[in-house]
């Protein structure tokens, strides 16, 4: 299983992309997420994309997550989920 992101503006054009680690960073916060958090809608067998809205609840379920547990790729991921927000474009996960 592996994860990769892609940050796109409100025209859908690709502005950046982020990888699966060796840790598999990704896949772990989105599959271990609780029923309750947005991002255990996030699809890891196909493509999931969200809004500026699910990208705000995404960036307040990184704010309460374990400090310790924030690796580089979920790192960027917080960044890309700030500028999706600001500037309303969207995060297409994709799963394989």
């Amino acid at each position: 299983m592996s994860m990769a992101v892609r940050v796109l503006d409100g025209g859908k054009v690709i502005q950046s992309v982020i990888h699966e680690d060796e840790e598999r960073s990704l896949f772990r916060f989105f599959y271990e997420a609780p029923e309750t958090a947005v991002r255990w809608g996030v699809s890891e067998y196909r493509e999931t994309v969200f809004n500026s809205k699910q990208a705000y609840q995404l960036m307040r379920e990184m704010e309460d997550f374990p400090a310790e547990q924030m690796t580089p790729v979920l790192l960027r991921l917080r960044e890309a989920v700030v500028w999706v927000h600001e500037r309303s474009g969207y995060l297409q996960f994709l799963g394989d």
